[in-house]
């Protein structure tokens, strides 16, 4: 794959939740938030929403027109402040650059209508680990206004998600969706069967959490420098105290806590939607 826009800032995995904190920096004293849609949209969004088989045959002939199939696909409404489909987005092109994932199934490729919104996990991953075997990444993602109203969300969705009989439901729902040619669709079936004990499968989730909000960091600095940097970093790990105090202490799976600050939260919401619907038109 091509080069990433985002730049990690910071990588802790000794931490529990892990940390990493993400930036897309300023061009010529601008946030480069056209920078961070146009990164999205082009690098990632056929994996994100066709597939597995589809988006292996996408060509140069044929990719204006999956880009344009896979743009009517996310959605077709003006009434997109409160979706949370671009969250997703970037959620999914931050474990394919930066963890090694890859999609185990796209939600969104199977609803019923282009509207519909997806329920359940917002991303559904998998990562070989270094002995070979799969380690299944359930995500959630928060594209958000305040930072700590989004922590507040994604503790209660996280919570909601976790139990015993969701998983389950959630296990059969995207098994009966894993494409055929996809290479660990017969050993991701197989560890989430319902015969294989949740003990088992615990030991191989690993929960990425993204958190998106508007930073006052971010709108206060207009250039990369040490003490943005310094800024930065202490207003995530203002946000990762305050996500793990809202944890119980015995959360059963690891998580990987992802911040991503952003200028402007609605102005990223209108440039995603208003890309969108150009992509549509390809």
């Amino acid at each position: 794959m091509s080069k990433p826009l985002l730049v990690c800032r910071k990588s802790d995995d000794e931490i529990k939740p892990k940390l990493k904190v993400f930036c897309v920096g300023y061009e010529q004293g601008r946030w480069r938030a056209q920078e961070l849609v146009r990164d999205a949209f082009r690098r990632h969004l056929t994996s994100f929403a066709l597939s597995y088989s589809e988006w292996q045959k996408v060509d140069g002939d044929s990719a204006a027109a999956a880009l344009a199939r896979s743009a009517k696909m996310v959605y077709d409404t003006d009434k997109y402040e409160r979706r949370g489909e671009f969250g997703e987005l970037i959620l999914h092109g931050i474990l394919r650059d930066f963890y090694g994932a890859e999609p185990a199934v796209s939600k969104i490729f199977f609803l019923d209508s282009p509207n519909e919104t997806a329920k359940g996990f917002d991303a559904v991953h998998v990562v070989v680990d270094d002995t070979g075997e799969l380690d299944v990444w359930l995500g959630e993602a928060k594209l958000y206004t305040d930072m700590k109203s989004a922590i507040n969300a994604v503790v209660r969705s996280i919570q909601d998600h976790i139990s015993n009989e969701f998983l389950r439901r959630e296990f059969i729902a995207v098994s009966n969706k894993f494409d055929d040619g996809w290479p660990h669709s017969a050993a991701l079936t197989e560890l989430l069967d319902e015969n294989t004990s949740l003990d088992v499968i615990l030991d191989r989730i690993v929960m990425p959490v993204l958190l998106t909000f508007q930073s006052d960091v971010i709108a206060r600095h207009n250039k990369v420098s040490d003490a943005y940097i310094e800024d930065l970093l202490q207003e995530a790990q203002e946000a990762w105290e305050i996500f793990k105090d809202g944890l119980p202490a015995d959360f059963p799976v690891v998580i990987a806590f992802i911040v991503l600050p952003l200028k402007e939260t609605k102005a990223v919401r209108d440039l995603a939607h208003n890309t969108l619907m150009t992509y549509q038109t390809l």
